[in-house]
């Protein structure tokens, strides 16, 4: 038995020393980020931006791989099936890692015994849009109105359990107000028909809508953040418009498959940090309307399961679950 308590100790010390020496030369090869949506979307421009910046910070080739399919799915197996050596990265967030769990019980990933948080890099304000004849002005305007037609006013999403959709659901549980989902199979036959004036209103990824709103094709009356848009500076938030305990921001991650080693993870995620706290990598997320942001493991992991827990309650609360 000392033996075998001796050998094993010897091993799991062998392992620690190998893991050591991955991280001191990490890396030594191409980076993939596997994004798991077609190029041009949210993910993807957040993808390249920081590939970029982790080109700079690591001296490595850092490339970002589409992998699109089944509503994030495809790509997402695709890095859980990789080594665990740090050299195939997922950029993942809200949409894709924790609400689909919560609103399908047939989601065919199990995010935490899969996969691994690494940092949190970047996030973005979702902005409440109502249709420009609409005669509401304020948050305020749009409650009264709402309440004084009970039933008749609907609001359009992406998708159910889409960040959109719950947010909607968010608000009608804060205010009382009553609306029918109209769920959509993208964003842009939703912004068609809130323009056209059959949906009323859609809480909106900023980067999606901010030209429609400067260009006065949509009123926007609220962002879903904590702070103001600097994209829109004159648009409150909607806790300065009378709700409280109302903050929505739509986020991005960087996860790695299960087995990463520790010290490999926190090379990682301090060439994130860094990344994120460069002003060309800021400037550059600002422009497409993104805020950059620095959690490391420890904040980025306890960031995840406190927004595990909160939208859990949401769609408890609504009673949200996909089509069989």
């Amino acid at each position: 038995m000392k033996r075998v308590v001796t050998t094993l100790g010897a091993l799991l010390l062998a392992f620690g020393v190998a893991a050591t020496a991955m991280a001191d030369t990490y890396p030594s090869q191409t980076i993939r980020l596997v994004v798991p949506y077609p190029p041009g979307g949210v993910s993807d421009l957040v993808g390249r931006v920081v590939a970029d910046g982790l080109k700079a910070k690591l001296n490595q080739t850092v490339i970002v791989d589409n992998k699109p399919g089944a509503n994030g799915v495809i790509g997402t197996q695709d890095v859980i099936r990789s080594k665990p050596d740090g050299y195939s990265l997922l950029v993942g967030g809200l949409g894709g890692l924790v609400l689909p769990p919560l609103v399908d019980p047939n989601f065919p990933v199990d995010v935490d015994k899969t996969l691994t948080p690494i940092a949190g890099i970047a996030e973005f304000v979702n902005v409440m849009i109502v249709n420009k004849d609409l005669p509401v002005n304020t948050v305020q305007d749009f409650i009264d109105y709402a309440k004084a037609r009970p039933g008749q006013l609907n609001f359009g999403s992406t998708g159910i359990g889409a960040s959109n959709h719950l947010t909607a659901e968010l608000f009608m549980q804060k205010t009382g107000v009553k609306m029918e989902h109209i769920p959509y199979k993208g964003g842009t036959a939703a912004l068609n028909d809130l323009r056209g004036g059959s949906i009323h209103v859609v809480f909106e990824n900023l980067p999606t809508v901010v030209g429609q709103i400067k260009a006065g094709a949509v009123k926007a009356l609220a962002v879903t953040s904590p702070y103001r848009a600097e994209q829109l500076p004159d648009v409150p938030t909607i806790a300065e418009s009378g709700i409280k305990d109302f903050t929505v921001t739509s986020w991005m991650g960087m996860y790695g498959p299960k087995g990463l080693s520790p010290d490999l993870k926190a090379k990682i995620a301090a060439a994130l940090v860094e990344v994120a706290r460069d002003p060309s990598t800021k400037e550059r997320l600002q422009t497409i309307s993104f805020l950059p942001v620095d959690r490391d493991t420890e904040a980025f992991t306890g960031f995840v399961k406190a927004e595990h827990d909160r939208w859990k309650q949401v769609v408890d609360t609504a009673g949200v679950k996909v089509e069989e």
